[in-house]
């Protein structure tokens, strides 16, 4: 039930160099052209930092355009510097 989830419905994990780092809730809007990411969490010991937020936002640009979703549209990151990172480095 949804008052019991800790993630979101359909969460997707996040590996980065063979490592889970972090788990996506995200939804697809193809008749919009967007690519919600509902939320993004890190996992516990995780620390964001400039080349995890490269990294990342190339990662959601592949998988927004494998959806044929060309935007990216992030609504919650507990870490907040690296929402804000991700949301500069998805507009270039």
């Amino acid at each position: 039930p949804e008052a019991k989830r800790r993630y979101g419905y359909f969460c997707l994990p996040i590996l980065r160099r063979g490592k889970l780092i972090g788990r996506l809730d995200a939804k697809a809007h193809r008749k919009q052209g967007v690519m919600e990411i509902k939320a993004l969490y890190l996992e516990d010991g995780v620390t964001s930092s400039d080349a995890l937020a490269k990294d990342l936002a190339k990662t959601l640009q592949a998988f927004a355009a494998w959806h044929q979703t060309p935007s990216v549209k992030i609504e919650q990151c507990a870490d907040k510097a690296l929402k804000k990172n991700l949301i500069a480095l998805l507009k270039t």
